[in-house]
């Protein structure tokens, strides 16, 4: 797709937006679409910034993974925010939609997860200075769980409003598995994203509900034999029913402490027992 193409689709998928999310905390007019070549993408988000997020520090992991890796941006403003977009010629329509939805997630999340505040802001930020190493480790599960959820609900509502034909889980069952491969930890940020898009593909399926459920029994997903396998297969399932418990409120991107760090010390045990896992098999 050319950038005038993009553009075009960008501004149809952002109106699709606002007809299929209740409630939507903004308009047409209040998000700005802005490309980018892939290494000029930092750049551009730092300038883009100053404009709608001032207070929106990128710090250099951000910055190099923008120019590496990031096919879009959302830079969530007080009043209007933007969505910044590689450059990508190559990139199907559909699979654009998905990622414009998806960024769209997030700034509607943003605005709405805590009462107008950032949810992050008040709890933790993964840097917080000069605290006891037990209220680290407690900060460090906050912002695990605050990843991995923001990450999860925007892959989630993607998945779902753009491509429509929900699979059998058994369709993505070997998809499934080399996410959970790369689940470790030696890739915290990696483990996230594959951690997150695991569970947005799984909730989607059409049979999600019964394959979670089988969750419960032995050797379902990984041996029986392997003590380590039954471990993470049961903090897997503590997630999953975490996240199937937030899907059924009213409102699911209403959130508040609890439901993250409860989240975020399922994933960071399921992260740990998979690692121990992987070493013996």
């Amino acid at each position: 797709m050319k950038v005038d193409e993009m553009r075009i689709c960008a501004a149809e998928t952002l109106r699709y937006f606002l007809e299929v999310m209740p409630d939507a905390p903004f308009t047409m007019d209040d998000i700005i679409f802005e490309f980018a070549r892939k290494n000029e993408m930092a750049k551009r988000a730092v300038e883009l910034c100053k404009i709608y997020c001032p207070d929106k520090i990128l710090n250099d992991n951000q910055c190099r993974q923008l120019n590496e890796s990031i096919a879009a941006n959302a830079l969530i403003g007080r009043e209007k925010s933007a969505v910044l977009i590689r450059n990508d010629s190559k990139i199907g329509k559909r699979d654009f939609r998905r990622i414009i939805f998806h960024e769209l997630v997030h700034i509607y999340c943003g605005k709405l997860e805590i009462d107008g505040e950032h949810f992050i802001d008040i709890y933790g930020s993964g840097t917080t200075p000069d605290v006891a190493p037990e209220e680290k480790v407690n900060d460090g599960i906050i912002v695990a769980g605050y990843t991995v959820w923001t990450e999860f609900i925007a892959h989630y509502y993607a998945i779902k409003m753009i491509d429509k034909e929900p699979p059998m889980f058994y369709q993505m069952l070997k998809s499934a598995m080399a996410l959970l491969y790369d689940v470790n930890v030696s890739d915290l940020e990696g483990s996230k994203g594959a951690f997150s898009f695991l569970c947005a593909n799984w909730f989607n399926c059409s049979d999600a509900v019964e394959a979670i459920n089988k969750l419960h029994e032995p050797g379902a997903l990984m041996p029986e034999d392997n003590p380590f396998g039954m471990e993470a297969q049961g903090a897997l399932f503590d997630c999953l029913e975490c996240l199937y418990n937030q899907l059924q409120t009213v409102k699911p991107w209403k959130i508040n402490k609890d439901f993250i760090f409860s989240l975020g010390f399922g994933f960071s045990t399921f992260r740990i027992k998979n690692s121990q896992f992987l070493r013996i098999i």
